[in-house]
């Protein structure tokens, strides 16, 4: 694969496999929400009700997102079967004349006109949509995936800022209608121009049979998401579920500004500016928390937030409470200066930062995770799915706002109860997710973590991790290194405790018991780990087969010899550093008045050939590394 070839030699804004695909990116996204942006001010400010803007705006979000619902398949089918970048360049080319019915509809404002403009746009975006992230993975290295992903979004949403501000302002001039007439044109040029730049990306299925049947091509993709891990299928489900999310609240944000904040169509602007600011914020914070790495205990982390946010702005009062009715639309400045209503942009961007949290870690593990010869048609099935949603989002705000005359704060209140609903719905499902996020907050709360060579743990297929065993959190250390779900061997006894048992289940661990205390457990163990293996799993053990009592290796016990014996995988060396001593060792150290994180060090050697594979040798091996570690350690 292509970014295995380049690694981490070159920084990716400066480099020519990701420069050229995030700039058209960032001016195909620009240019979607410059006029979007200026059609839903016109359209909404035209409305003389809160029920007839709120009929435009989501008639309008509507007919945008119809072409992913229908066209979803057919554009993952093309992109699987088709050269990507010469692809990208079509679909670029064919944004121009779109923008040239834009421009056009913009000078007459004719309603159908401007609608039917929407409907191409999105038309055009849903051939781009499964190429732009499908194309990541072939030119960036499995540990940019985060930093890539999270780079896009970013700019996606600094562009729906940009796009948003020259839309909202250049609208309501007198020369509004020309200049974003030229404007839309220009980018539309512009990111035809740029991705004619974007390096060449093999087809990952040329063979691939394509349909012009609507059903057909959509049951063709699903059908490649269904073959995937229920992690990639459910992640698929959260980020279609935070697409309705946002969709609600940006398709609403005008009219809760206008109708709940008093606000003219700068705080409009101003409301839009904080919550697409804060998710590029969010995105990019996210790459930093993670260490570079798809940590998914970010996620349930951004659900909550999300959940606390939304329920924050929901409870906001209205700005009747804080000055006498008026007919005119209040300015920015006499807005912020009530006071307390600076809250509303608060809760605005804790709901964009927790999103940015929330949306990276899942989209980088769809790429990562899913087989390379149907990524296109998983995207595409991801598109599917998140235009359902969506169209569920125009449905959901029309029945509300419109038919049952809630106000506003009343549906941001729903949104928070389903968001915590759904949330627990997949996590109860994956409980890596939950997982990952309790090992996330444990490193974060109670430990400094250091790792190194993790990368030599394999993205796919079966293999071994072996490692010392200094205390009884050692497996959550490994597991949060490691890109993928490990199986640890885990003792009997400690697997069926009361307090410890739900999160060995979560875990899906193989307790083990002694041969001579429990001989058909000790079997059924190794069944397990061989059937383990066999699906192409990773499995975790600690060959010394107890903890440590005075931080020295014991000896490694012939297990692993009988494990390899039985299913030749390559065993994965690991040592852990920096544990002894710490609270949950043998040697435990509590000093709560003078509480302080341990640094902890996790070093993974490279894959050992089943072939080499001796207790006495993976003795040696890890021994080696925590004799690196010594040395490097003051």
């Amino acid at each position: 694969m292509q970014n295995n070839k380049h690694g981490n030699k070159d920084g990716l804004l400066s480099s020519k496999r990701f420069l050229p695909l995030f700039v058209t990116q960032f001016l195909s996204a620009m240019n979607d929400n410059v006029y979007k942006q200026s059609v839903l001010i016109l359209l909404v400010f035209q409305a003389t009700t809160l029920g007839d803007g709120a009929l435009y705006s989501n008639l309008a979000a509507g007919l945008f997102i119809l072409p992913f619902f229908l066209f979803s398949g057919m554009a993952g089918q093309l992109a699987e079967k088709t050269e990507k970048s010469k692809l990208i360049r079509l679909v670029k080319f064919c944004e121009i004349p779109i923008m040239v019915i834009g421009a056009a509809s913009i000078f007459t404002q004719y309603v159908w006109l401007m609608l039917t403009t929407v409907f191409f746009m999105g038309l055009q975006s849903t051939f781009f949509g499964p190429l732009k992230y499908s194309i990541l993975p072939q030119h960036v290295a499995p540990n940019e995936l985060t930093k890539a992903n999270g780079l896009v979004e970013s700019a996606t949403f600094v562009a729906i800022l940009l796009g948003t501000i020259f839309g909202t302002y250049f609208i309501t001039q007198t020369t509004g209608p020309t200049v974003i007439s030229i404007a839309v044109l220009v980018l539309a040029v512009l990111g035809f121009l740029s991705s004619r730049f974007i390096p060449i990306s093999e087809a990952n299925d040329a063979n691939l049979r394509f349909t012009y049947n609507i059903f057909t091509s959509t049951k063709d993709v699903f059908k490649a998401l269904n073959a995937q891990t229920e992690s990639v299928g459910k992640s698929v489900l959260g980020i279609s579920w935070f697409w309705l999310i946002g969709a609600v609240i940006l398709t609403a944000l005008p009219n809760y500004v206008k109708h709940v904040m008093g606000g003219d169509e700068l705080v409009v602007t101003s409301a839009l500016v904080v919550f697409s600011l804060s998710i590029a914020v969010g995105s990019l914070l996210c790459e930093k928390l993670s260490r570079s790495r798809i940590e998914l205990g970010i996620v349930p982390f951004g659900a909550i937030l999300i959940t606390l946010f939304l329920y924050f702005l929901s409870q906001e009062p209205a700005i009747s409470e804080y000055i006498a009715p008026s007919e005119n639309l209040l300015t920015l400045k006499q807005v912020l200066n009530t006071g307390d209503m600076i809250w509303h942009f608060v809760w605005m961007a804790g709901i964009g930062i927790a999103s940015g949290f929330y949306t990276v870690p899942l989209y980088a593990l769809i790429q990562q995770r899913t087989e390379e010869a149907s990524r296109s048609r998983v995207i595409a099935a991801n598109n599917v799915l998140n235009a359902l949603f969506m169209v569920g989002s125009a449905i959901l705000s029309i029945v509300t706002l419109s038919v049952l005359q809630w106000h506003i704060s009343s549906l941001l209140l729903l949104l928070a109860g389903l968001n915590l609903l759904i949330s627990i719905y997949i996590y109860t499902k994956v409980p890596e997710f939950f997982l990952r996020f309790v090992i996330y907050i444990l490193a974060i709360c109670m430990y400094r973590v250091r790792t190194k060579g993790h990368e030599n743990i394999p993205n796919e297929g079966a293999a071994v991790i072996v490692a010392n065993h200094v205390s009884f959190v050692d497996w959550m250390f490994i597991l949060a290194t490691s890109p993928r779900p490990i199986r640890f061997m885990v003792f009997a006894p400690i697997y069926h405790s009361k307090a410890l048992h739900w999160l060995f289940k979560m875990a899906k661990a193989i307790p083990i018991d002694s041969e001579k205390a429990n001989p058909k457990a000790f079997t059924k163990a190794f069944d397990e780990v061989a059937a383990a293996l066999e699906r192409g799993e990773l499995v975790g053990i600690f060959p010394e087969g107890k903890l440590t009592s005075n931080g020295e290796m014991d000896m490694f016990r012939r297990g692993i010899e009988r494990i390899i014996a039985r299913t030749p995988v390559p065993v994965v060396p690991v040592h852990l550093g920096g544990l002894w001593g710490s609270m949950f060792s043998r040697k435990a150290k509590w000093q709560l008045p003078r509480l302080k994180w341990s640094l902890v060090s996790v070093s993974v050697g490279e894959p050992i050939d089943a072939e080499q594979v001796s207790a006495n040798y993976l003795h040696e091996q890890v021994s080696a590394l925590k004799a690196q570690y010594a040395k490097n350690t003051p």
